[in-house]
C-alpha cells in the first residue's frame, strides 16, 4: 500500500520541480526586460544612469563600474540553464522560492528607483539583499561536486550578492542625499570613507567564514570604480581609502585562494 504512495509522491514533487524550473527562467526574463526597457524606453523619461545623477552620492562609483550587471545576468542565465542538475535535491523548493522573490524585488526596485520612490527603493533593496543571503547560504550547505555547478549554480549568487551589498550602501547615501541630510557630526567624506571599510570588513568575513575569496572580486572591482572617480578631485582621500581597501582585498583574494587550494590538495 505504501509504494504507490510513494511513487506518487515522487511524481508529484518531479512535476513540482518541472514548474519551478520553469517559473525560474520566466522571472529571469521578466528582470532582463525590465531592466532593458528602463534605458531602452526610458522608464518615466530617464534613463536609471541619468537618475543615480540626480543623487550624487559619494560612494557611487563611476559608471563604468556598473556594467557588473552584465556579468551577473550572463551568470544568472547559466543558473537558469543549470539548474536541472541540482533540481533533485530537496533544498530546491526552497532556493527557487527565494529566486523568485529576488527577481520580483530586482524588477519592482527598477520601478521604484525610475519613479523616484527612493524610499520604497531602499526597502526592496533590502529585500532583495535578504533573499540573496537566503539563497548563499542554502548553497553553502550543497555538495556542488563538478566545477560547471560551481560556476554556474554557486558564482552566479555569490557575484550577485556581493554586488546588491555594494548597491544597498549606495542606494541609502542616495536616499540621504534626497533628504539633504548633511552627515550630522561627520562630514560626507568621512561618512564615504567609514562605508567603503564596512563594505570591505563585511567582504573579508563572508569570504573568510565561508571560504567565499570570489565574494572579493565584486568588492574589488566596485572600490576600482570608485578610485577611479575620486582620483585627482577634491575627494582624493576617498581615491586613497578606495586603493588601500582594493589593494587589501586582493592581496587577501589570493591568499584566501591559495589556502583553500592548499586544503582540497592537502
Amino acid at each position: 500500500m505504501k509504494v504507490p504512495l510513494i511513487i506518487k509522491f515522487a511524481k508529484s514533487h518531479s512535476m513540482n520541480n518541472r514548474i519551478l524550473i520553469i517559473l525560474n527562467a520566466l522571472a529571469l526574463v521578466a528582470v532582463l526586460t525590465v531592466n532593458a526597457l528602463a534605458n531602452i524606453l526610458p522608464i518615466n523619461g530617464m534613463n536609471t544612469g541619468e537618475l543615480s545623477a540626480l543623487y550624487p552620492s559619494l560612494f557611487t562609483p563611476a559608471g563604468f563600474t556598473f556594467s557588473i550587471w552584465s556579468v551577473i545576468y550572463l551568470l544568472l542565465i547559466g543558473f537558469v540553464i543549470k539548474q536541472r542538475s541540482i533540481s533533485g535535491n530537496t533544498y530546491f523548493t526552497e532556493l527557487s522560492l527565494w529566486f523568485l522573490l529576488s527577481c520580483l524585488a530586482n524588477a519592482s526596485w527598477i520601478l521604484a528607483w525610475h519613479y523616484q520612490f527612493l524610499f520604497a527603493s531602499v526597502l526592496i533593496m533590502i529585500l532583495l539583499l535578504f533573499s540573496l543571503s537566503k539563497i548563499f547560504l542554502h548553497l553553502q550547505h550543497t555538495d556542488l561536486k563538478t566545477l560547471s555547478n560551481k560556476l554556474l549554480i554557486k558564482l552566479p549568487f555569490i557575484f550577485y550578492l556581493s554586488w546588491i551589498c555594494v548597491a544597498t550602501i549606495a542606494n541609502i547615501s542616495a536616499l540621504l542625499v534626497s533628504l539633504s541630510w548633511g552627515g550630522g557630526i561627520l562630514s560626507p567624506i568621512t561618512w564615504t570613507i567609514t562605508m567603503i571599510s564596512i563594505a570591505s570588513v563585511l567582504g573579508i568575513f563572508i569570504a573568510e567564514r565561508f571560504r567565499e575569496p570570489a565574494f572579493l572580486l565584486v568588492l574589488i572591482w566596485a572600490f576600482f570604480g570608485i578610485y577611479s572617480k575620486w582620483t585627482g578631485t577634491e575627494n582624493n582621500s576617498i581615491a586613497t581609502t578606495a586603493l588601500a581597501e582594493l589593494i587589501l582585498l586582493t592581496i587577501l583574494f589570493f591568499v584566501f585562494q591559495f589556502g583553500l587550494k592548499k586544503k582540497s590538495t592537502g
